[in-house]
């Protein structure tokens, strides 16, 4: 069973751990002890070993997945060279990377949260096809990749996948709180909403956006009153603009 060594214990580290718990020997790795030990029991992973480190780490050889804030890349000391470093962290470019750590090969990748329940989308730039094919073996059981041909093109791509979760998680709880106002309770409010995202997922794999808007829009009905609200609140520029600050954030860090 293949060793993959995660830098970080966060929110994302621990979908990515989860997701690949069991299919691949773990190693967490990061600055506090009794975190990292709690992280493992916590999230139930098995075949883990940890290793605590207050500022060098010995990446010989290792295939890397750093997992930390852009801004704790260079808190590490990185010796020796790995085999080759996953960088999830937005922003960071390969550049930035190679002037802080020595590999044999470097990818960018942006995943996101729904790795978590093994639905996750991962974001995939690497100008190396056996690096590619390793990408596809680890992130593949996340759910699925996408390749881009351009690394710049990863920050693009994670303003959509990578924040989308949390954009479509403000549509869902303002659809539920209008059930609410509308008189439902709250758990069935819930329901609906939940039931609407899955629906609409699969949907989306057989129809275009377009086409669901137009199967569910008739004339003078409610749903054509409903669209007429959100493009008087200008909710596509709403969502177009927060994918471009997304974007540009990612810029900066880079």
């Amino acid at each position: 069973m293949q060793t993959i060594s995660i830098i970080g214990y966060g929110k994302m580290a621990k979908a990515i751990a989860c997701g690949l718990n069991g299919k691949f020997r773990l190693e967490i790795i990061g600055r506090d002890k009794e975190k990292i030990e709690d992280f493992i029991q916590t999230n139930s992973l098995l075949n883990t070993t940890s290793f605590h480190s207050q500022k060098t780490i010995d990446i010989k050889d290792k295939i890397l997945i750093l997992a930390i804030k852009p801004y704790a890349l260079e808190y590490f000391k990185y010796e020796n060279q790995s085999r080759v470093v996953f960088n999830i962290m937005a922003g960071v470019s390969i550049s930035r990377l190679q002037n802080v750590l020595s590999s044999k090969s470097y990818c960018r990748v942006m995943p996101n949260v729904a790795s978590l329940v093994g639905s996750g989308l991962s974001v995939i730039y690497s100008d190396d096809m056996e690096v590619k094919r390793l990408a596809s073996d680890i992130f593949d059981t996340l759910g699925s990749s996408i390749f881009v041909d351009k690394e710049e093109q990863i920050n693009s791509a994670g303003a959509i996948s990578g924040c989308g979760p949390a954009y479509l998680g403000l549509v869902a709880e303002a659809l539920i709180d209008a059930g609410v106002r509308e008189g439902l309770s709250l758990d069935i409010s819930t329901k609906l909403v939940n039931g609407l995202f899955d629906g609409f997922s699969k949907l989306l794999q057989v129809k275009t956006p377009n086409e669901i808007r137009l199967d569910t829009t008739s004339p003078g009905g409610t749903t054509i009153d409903g669209i007429v609200e959100l493009e008087n609140s200008a909710t596509r520029a709403a969502f177009i603009n927060a994918v471009c600050a997304a974007h540009k954030k990612a810029k900066s860090l880079s």
